[in-house]
């Protein structure tokens, strides 16, 4: 049997017409990619210009009490920031945590330098995140353990976790 519907014969061709387009899938198709594209589209303009970065890029235990901790900051020129940083031991205990303010100064990108003051010598540290929002559900409760002193942080410090 021909496998090409123009070499049946017209009897059969009568009996089983030629399907038509399926319109309705179509336009489904058509609304599917539009959506995807703009979430896509969006999704990619975001990752190339967020609104709003943080990056840690070194720190260093400067005594027992004491480490400096350099970070940058990406922002739109008009917008207030706080950002959390924060020190622990090797248990995963707080020893030093402080929300940072750095108010709108017309600059985009900010490098910071701070001493962030812990209650021992820390095993790591930290830039939990950024926000436009001083009390933001991005920035989680201090850790710290029942036994530890915390140290009161020097401004731009606006919370040291008390």
């Amino acid at each position: 049997m021909a496998t090409n519907r123009d070499q049946w014969p017209p009897h059969i061709q009568d009996r089983y017409p030629k399907p038509g387009k399926p319109w309705f899938l179509v336009i489904v198709a058509v609304i599917f990619i539009v959506v995807v594209g703009a979430f896509v589209s969006t999704g990619i303009s975001r990752v190339i210009n967020p609104p709003l970065s943080e990056k840690l890029l070194a720190w260093e235990v400067k005594d027992k009490n004491n480490v400096e901790v350099i970070f940058e900051i990406t922002r739109p020129a008009d917008m207030d920031v706080w950002c959390l940083i924060r020190s622990q031991d090797f248990f995963m205990t707080d020893l030093g945590y402080a929300i940072l303010e750095f108010p709108q100064d017309g600059k985009t990108y900010k490098q910071v330098n701070y001493v962030l003051k812990t209650a021992s010598e820390a095993f790591t540290v930290e830039v939990i995140n950024c926000d436009d929002d001083p009390k933001s559900s991005l920035f989680p409760a201090p850790q710290f353990g029942i036994d530890v002193q915390r140290p009161q942080q020097d401004p731009p410090a606006i919370n040291s976790g008390f």
